[in-house]
Parts: structure tokens; sequence; C-alpha cells
């Protein structure tokens, strides 16, 4: 069964009723960290729970692009909102197999620091029920998932993934 999501922009992540943020370094430039978040391709081997990820629409990827994602048991409908190479990339789910939010952003957001790369990870929705008995421990799961996420992009990076 499918559920659809309103479509939002990228000024959701400061209006929506429910914000979630988590920051984490990468030690690898903001091109090699902008190259391996844009590639969904990459993404089961470093993002956790990711089976599958493909771009639906053709290339030239950017802005209005779909994306589809298998997370664990669950399937996402994505269209890309920011492709603003090197800085950010942010996509709003417009359909899923899970009814966690009414609305649904996600946004990657890239800048320098002393060790390379600095990402901030921002989700932003408007939650259904599920999502709502969840909000207790939203903020504790979604800073050990980035933290997962980001340890194991470094590793991935490290490895010469984009070489």
């Amino acid at each position: 069964m499918w559920f659809d999501l309103r479509k939002e922009g990228g000024d959701f992540v400061v209006v929506a009723p429910v914000v979630q943020a988590a920051v984490a370094e990468v030690a690898a430039p903001r091109a090699s960290v902008f190259t391996v978040l844009a590639d969904p391709r990459t993404w089961p081997a470093w993002f956790p729970g990711v089976r599958s990820a493909t771009y639906a629409s053709p290339p030239p990827y950017g802005v209005g692009t779909i994306r589809e994602a298998h997370v664990g048991s669950t399937h996402w409908v994505e269209e890309i909102i920011a492709w603003d190479h090197d800085a950010r990339w942010a996509y709003t789910v417009v359909r899923s197999t899970v009814p966690f939010a009414r609305a649904q952003v996600e946004s990657f957001e890239l800048t320098d620091s002393a060790r390379g790369t600095r990402v901030r990870w921002t989700l932003a929705l408007e939650p259904r029920l599920l999502a709502r008995l969840g909000a207790p421990f939203a903020p504790r799961v979604i800073t050990h998932l980035f933290d997962r996420a980001m340890k194991n992009l470094d590793a991935y990076l490290r490895d010469g993934a984009t070489r």
C-alpha cells in the first residue's frame, strides 16, 4: 500500500512541525562528499538500512529528479529539491509504503571544517500517528543513525570509493 505525501520545498526545514538535525564531520573534501551523497548507487554501502537506491528520472540529474529508495522493508519515492554542488542536496518525499508523515524533507548541508567536511542532516516532517508515537525516541535515534552513516561514509571515502 502506498501513502502520498505533500510535496514541500527547502523552506520546510524551517517551518515544519517537527525538525530534527544532526551534525558530523567527514575527513574528505566537500566535492567528494557531495559526489557520493548525490549518487544513489552508493547509499547501500554507507547509509544504514538502505538496500537500494536509484534515480528514476533520466540524466542530467538535479532539482526535479525522482529518486527511489528501498530502506529495510519500506519503499520511498523522493523528488530532489536542492542540488547545489558541494554545498546542499535535499529532497521531499512524495510517496512511501509506510504512513510515517504527511510531508517530509531531508536536507544535507556541507561546509568546510578543519577535518574536511561538516555535514548537517536535517529531517523535517509533518508527522502522522506512527511518527508521533516515536517522537520521544526520535532525537536519539536520528543522532545515532546519522553518526553511523557518517562513520560509514568516512570509511567509504577513505577506501577510495570516488577514485
